[in-house]
């Protein structure tokens, strides 16, 4: 397989010197014994043209073989797992994951059926499909696999063999890839150890291990010992393998990092353009190491000053990201789409270079994707007149719902026999949901149409930003500041319905993210009303003086895509230099991505006119409620359960969420709405499941988020017993984000015993579950409970909790609260913004209007800290038009 370059990242500074590769053999020559005279010489061909590096002559060659082994009268099923292992490495080196996974997985199959589970070909095979998890990102899956094949070869061939070098190499090239250079380097000196004494000092391999143990030496500033290795891998390369090889080109571009790291750019250009020219002829225009090695380039012209000639290198890089990312979307599950992206830095060329139209387009396709991605699997799947596809979605739902069970189970004494039961039962399902997306994702790609995503213009979404509207897409993105080097940076892309798109950088994200911290703890008022006078005026003119600054005139409406921790800002709160709040100036909404605004979405006309309320819902089920002690807490009770600081589980109930309720019933009987509403005792996560699409959901309960946190000691204020304490943490934030329902407490108190509750209705309702709710052609869903818009934020894939699952179920506006809010102000607030909404069905505005009216009231009435605590939580993300 051709090398995949990895940037390491320490701390926000990025070395670019650090590039290793991953060693596979996929004809060892002892193993490729076909029956027929026609495979064997076509093998071979196939072989010398793999090392050629010319995969694309290589590709039809090996699928022939394949196809002969495959229509044998009587199949060969060793000649066949061979066959399918050099074509999945063929489409490897191409960079197509898509085309050569269910290739090494089937391979694998075979070799295990064949040879049982610890052979030697086993171990080539896991070796092989691991290496591929490790390339998409996903190290979760690929690390138990190249250590099961390091264990057979060890104890099969000996610690000395060269095929058990393979495994330390490739182990140890996963520990640099997630950042553990101690035990990377470890594994790398082994490695060169063995290749030189069992190949030779002059082998292929040999280079290898010299490359990656460079790239340690530069991790620790010895540059000289890092130059010495790196010529001497790129000496044995051009001798053994040619000057026009690609991996020729991978040494090349190693040696230029490491000179243009230390500023002798002169030295750097010539092997950057050099290895550019083997890459572009040997691997294509469009493959991942082409582009990573045009993108490195483009940063040297930087350096040297040559902005425009690095900005003619951009179109190509962005052609082969897309490229790239679209084979991930194209068959990957949901955790392979986000770890893939987390590898990714597709906006630090654009914004680095202040390209508006370049930066706009990489933002506007690439952010949120993953979701967008996933939304789409599933509306076009929903779409189909296949049954089995319908069955796939009913099948996804119904996995994840019985996986979640199984995460939240604690059972009390349970014997090491049940626990291996219940771990492999849980790894099974997660295997099955990964399956079903990625079948899913499959048969999207299989109609043959583009990426939505992917497919989309500046142009598109500026046509579809209204009149006197801007829309602000924000991004987080590693900025390069020479040398090889990079800073965490914010930026804005201002996108107005006329005229020319802007780039506007907002400064490093360390000082943004550290204001960002005090505004949310000042917003909560756990800081004094001077503190929040100060945090809102300096924020503003770090974050936003630069975009109004931007702005045409006549703007009235921000449309605002946040990212990263600028998801949990309430902008409307922000005070101008007139000390007046943000919101007064402007209408503001949001959306995850500025894609929303081209989505499709029915009329606002639609006649389907029904409310259901789920209010102060009984979260001790089959209690006596005369019996129970009145609540003692302040007039404005908090819907919050306060789980973030790992006290208690305590879901207190919400008086005020009934009347709330009832006046919201009332209010939409006059305007001619069917409302029915589900309180207390019914208001049950069971009924919550049954609903189906109504016009308006308005949930008025308790929300949570849970950090994610180790079992253990850490975890015992959760659970009183602690002999049950889960042996596992909550490391998905989807299952640590939710809403509480009918049961909820009664649920808690279970889980502290030891049991778990079906959770179909034990009244907790996680993120997960919500994505799973029937809200396709729900115009409104309103979450009126604290922190409902917390979760966890991913840079360039928006907030993972509630927000998110909510879109997943396909609502089209979602009104979410920042920090918790007060149970009776919130009632009036409700009221306020229904009555608009439902007058001019226009939601986003709605809430502005009467957010708005709120800040002001509350501000004169009782100061800045009431104000911003109070009304200033709410926000309200959209998709489609108003």
């Amino acid at each position: 397989m051709a090398g995949k370059t990895f940037w390491v990242v320490i701390g926000s500074v990025v070395a670019l010197c650090l590039r290793a590769r991953a060693e596979n053999d996929p004809w060892p020559s002892k193993f490729l014994q076909p029956n027929l005279a026609e495979t064997s010489s076509l093998n071979e061909r196939v072989r010398q043209l793999y090392e050629a590096g010319k995969f694309d002559d290589a590709i039809p060659l090996a699928q022939k073989s394949l196809d002969i082994c495959e229509q044998a009268s009587l199949p060969d099923f060793e000649r066949t797992g061979t066959a399918l292992n050099n074509l999945a490495a063929l489409f490897c080196a191409k960079g197509d994951y898509a085309q050569a996974e269910p290739l090494y997985r089937r391979a694998l199959e075979i070799k295990e059926s064949i040879d049982g589970p610890d052979h030697p070909r086993v171990a080539t095979a896991l070796n092989n499909l691991a290496e591929l998890y490790r390339v998409m990102g996903d190290y979760a899956k690929a690390e138990p696999l190249f250590k099961r094949s390091l264990k057979i070869d060890e104890k099969i061939l000996g610690p000395d063999n060269p095929r058990t070098a393979t495994d330390i190499n490739n182990l140890g090239l996963l520990y640099d890839s997630m950042g553990d250079y101690v035990k990377a380097q470890k594994l790398y000196f082994r490695t060169l150890e063995i290749r030189e004494k069992s190949q030779g000092p002059d082998h292929p391999l040999t280079a290898t291990a010299l490359g990656n143990l460079a790239a340690m030496y530069c991790l620790t500033g010895n540059y000289a010992e890092a130059e010495r290795l790196y010529r001497r891998a790129l000496g044995i390369a051009e001798k053994a393998l040619g000057p026009d090889h690609p991996d020729t080109a991978n040494y090349l571009t190693y040696l230029a990092d490491l000179y243009r790291g230390d500023r002798e750019f002169t030295k750097a250009e010539p092997l950057y353009t050099r290895a550019l020219k083997i890459d572009e002829k040997a691997l294509g225009l469009d493959h991942p190491e082409t582009a990573d090695c045009r993108e490195r380039l483009a940063f040297l012209r930087i350096d040297l000053g040559q902005a425009k000639d690095a900005g003619l290198l951009v179109a190509q890089v962005i052609q082969a990201e897309e490229r790239s990312l679209a084979n991930i979307l194209s068959f990957a599950s949901e955790p392979q789409r986000l770890a893939f992206q987390r590898t990714t830095s597709p906006y630090a060329l654009v914004a680095t270079l202040g390209d508006p139209n370049g930066i706009a387009q990489a933002v506007l396709r690439q952010k949120g994707v993953v979701l967008d991605s996933l939304l789409e699997d599933r509306l076009v799947a929903e779409a189909s007149g296949d049954p089995k596809q319908h069955d796939r979605v009913a099948q996804l739902n119904a996995a994840k719902q019985h996986l979640m069970q199984l995460i939240l189970e604690t059972p009390d004494r349970e014997s090491q026999e049940a626990q291996k039961k219940r771990v492999a039962e849980k790894e099974k399902l997660s295997a099955e949901v990964e399956q079903l997306e990625a079948t899913l994702a499959r048969h999207v790609t299989s109609l043959g149409k583009p990426r939505r995503a992917l497919t989309v213009t500046v142009g598109q979404v500026q046509a579809a930003v209204p009149a006197h509207a801007v829309l602000v897409e924000l991004v987080r993105y590693p900025h390069y500041v020479g040398n090889g080097q990079f800073e965490q940076r914010y930026g804005a892309v201002v996108i107005p319905n006329k005229g020319e798109t802007r780039w506007t950088p907002l400064g490093s994200s360390y000082d943004v993210e550290k204001q960002v911290r005090l505004y949310r703890k000042s917003a909560r008022g756990e800081t004094d009303e001077r503190a929040l006078t100060a945090i809102l005026s300096t924020l503003p003119q770090q974050i936003w003086a630069p975009i109004e600054h931007a702005l045409p005139d006549g703007t009235t409406t921000i449309i605002i895509s946040p990212d990263a921790e600028l998801n949990f800002v309430s902008f409307a709160t922000l005070l101008s230099p007139d000390n007046r709040f943000l919101g007064e100036k402007y209408s503001i909404r949001y959306v995850a991505s500025g894609r929303d605004l081209l989505r499709e979405t029915k009329s606002a006309g639609n006649p389907k006119t029904t409310l259901r309320v789920f209010a102060n819902p009984n979260f001790v089920a089959n209690r006596d409620t005369k019996t129970v002690a009145k609540d003692r807490s302040p007039e404005f009770a908090l819907r919050s359960s306060e789980m973030r600081d790992l006290a208690s589980i305590s879901f207190r109930d919400l008086p005020g969420t009934a009347r709330e309720s009832a006046a919201l019933e009332a209010d939409a009987k006059k305007s001619g709405w069917e409302a029915q509403s589900n309180v207390g005792s019914n208001a049950t996560e069971i009924e919550l499941r049954k609903v189906n699409s109504p016009r308006v959901l308005h949930l008025a309960t308790h929300g949570f988020f849970l950090p994610e946190v180790e079992p253990g000691p850490t975890m015992s204020s959760l659970f009183r017993n602690r002999d049950r304490i889960p042996t596992a943490k909550l490391v998905n934030p989807m299952h640590r984000s939710g809403v509480a329902f009918t049961g909820a407490q009664t649920t808690v108190q279970a889980w502290a015993k030891g049991e778990v509750p079906p959770t179909e209705n034990d009244g907790i309702v996680t993120a997960e579950e919500v994505g799973a709710l029937h809200l396709s052609d729900t115009w409104l869903v309103v979450l009126s409970a604290c922190d409902t818009g917390a979760g966890e934020a991913r840079a360039g894939e928006g907030v993972m909790g509630l927000r998110r699952g909510f879109v997943q179920a396909g609502t089209r506006n979602l009104l979410m609260t920042l920090w918790p809010i007060s149970d009776e102000t919130t009632v009036q607030m409700m009221l306020d913004f229904y009555r608009t909404a439902f007058e001019t069905e226009n939601a986003a505005q709605a809430l502005a209007d009467t957010q708005r009216e709120w800040l002001v009231k509350l501000r004169r009435e009782k100061g800045l800290l009431a104000a911003v605590s109070l009304a200033g939580p709410f926000i309200m993300s959209s998709q489609g038009g108003p």
